[in-house]
């Protein structure tokens, strides 16, 4: 798993990560905004573009930890996955949605 600012959010694919390689250094391009669509003032929603496409994870119950994760591929494909924690704090994602757009 990658922790990006209090998100968890699941590996990516080997595959995007070669795509993110644009100058051939190593070191993936991509940009992030955070979102407070609540208006609590904390930041509940990431949304991460890549190369790869766009990633949304959001944290739905405010613990800090992501609970909903949603995947657009340059393609039109996406993916949605919920995360549960088990009881010893290890996470693991069901997929819920896949489709094209």
């Amino acid at each position: 798993m990658i922790a990006v600012d209090g998100f968890a959010a699941g590996d990516l694919p080997a595959d995007e990560m070669a795509e993110l390689d644009l100058d051939g250094a190593g070191a993936p391009a991509f940009s992030t905004d955070l979102f407070d669509l609540d208006g609590d003032g904390y930041y509940e929603t990431t949304v991460r573009t890549t190369d790869a496409g766009i990633t949304v994870a959001t944290d739905l119950d405010g613990d800090g930890v992501t609970d909903k994760f949603t995947a657009f591929g340059r393609d039109g494909q996406y993916r949605t996955w919920e995360i549960f924690r088990e009881a010893n704090g290890i996470g693991r994602g069901e997929m819920t949605e896949s489709g094209e757009l």
